[in-house]
């Protein structure tokens, strides 16, 4: 059975091993690489690498530590998405890299993340807060105050910081460690099925994996003036080791004339 050493500090693997562990991969989880150098959502150290970036080097680190044949690295981000400036968006990416090859597949997720932030005023208190943040169960939270700040902060334990005492400034924020943020916990399960997928997708040629869906080709008639739209047309799928390729259709055969731009521009 192949070994994976995931590095992390934040106990992920009980999100990723459910669906790696069933294709035959034992995970183990390593610390030795301190993954918060590369950047902390807190702020206390800055991210300075794209997240793929972040992912793929904790995979490596991974292998290096532990003198592993495999590594798996993750990573979280926020921000963007289809409703940039609405919604919250989280991004998950899983790199599963192979030392031997020197080659990674990265598993993706992407969704909104409900939990928000809450500015410190004159007027905050226990219950305007618990009002607040009381929907998002399990979540927990970062006090910051001007002079201190605390991590990892179930909702009870945050509101008894202003049971006795209501600072007149500050912020909460959702602490997003994966072990303290269970809509990441989920978005990191759901990287995890997408790795799964590419891993059991092979080349029709030389067998490698990660035989999937590399590009979306724009084009679909419109059903109204049958001219092409931007709605994608066909699929390519690529294998990345022998280059080979083919073509598929979308699932739809006309595109509806709401996305067309000239019945609809």
């Amino acid at each position: 059975m192949p070994h994976i050493v995931l590095a992390t500090k934040h106990q992920k693997s009980r999100w990723i091993a459910p669906y790696l562990e069933p294709l035959g991969y034992q995970i183990r989880e390593s610390d030795a690489f301190d993954t918060d150098s590369l950047g902390t959502f807190s702020g206390e150290i800055a991210r300075t690498c794209s997240p793929e970036q972040a992912a793929l080097t904790k995979a490596k680190q991974a292998c290096e530590y532990s003198n592993a044949a495999f590594g798996l690295g993750s990573e979280g981000s926020f921000g963007g998405g289809p409703y940039f400036g609405l919604v919250n968006f989280n991004t998950e990416l899983l790199c599963l890299y192979q030392r031997d090859t020197n080659t990674a597949i990265y598993g993706h997720a992407a969704g909104p993340f409900s939990p928000i932030s809450l500015p410190i005023e004159h007027h905050t208190t226990a219950q305007t807060i618990a009002e607040k943040l009381a929907k998002f169960e399990q979540q927990h939270w970062i006090l910051t105050l001007p002079h201190t700040l605390e991590k990892g902060l179930s909702l009870d334990e945050l509101l008894a910081r202003f049971t006795y005492h209501l600072p007149s400034s500050g912020k909460i924020t959702p602490d997003l460690r994966a072990m303290h943020s269970p809509e990441r916990q989920t978005m990191i399960a759901n990287a995890a099925k997408d790795l799964a997928r590419r891993l059991t997708s092979f080349c029709l040629q030389c067998k490698a994996a990660n035989f999937v869906i590399k590009k979306a080709i724009a084009g679909l008639i419109c059903s109204q003036c049958s001219l092409p739209t931007k709605q994608v047309k066909h699929h390519l799928i690529a294998c990345d080791h022998c280059q080979h390729s083919c073509v598929v259709p979308s699932n739809n055969a006309l595109a509806d004339p709401t996305y067309c731009q000239i019945c609809n521009p």
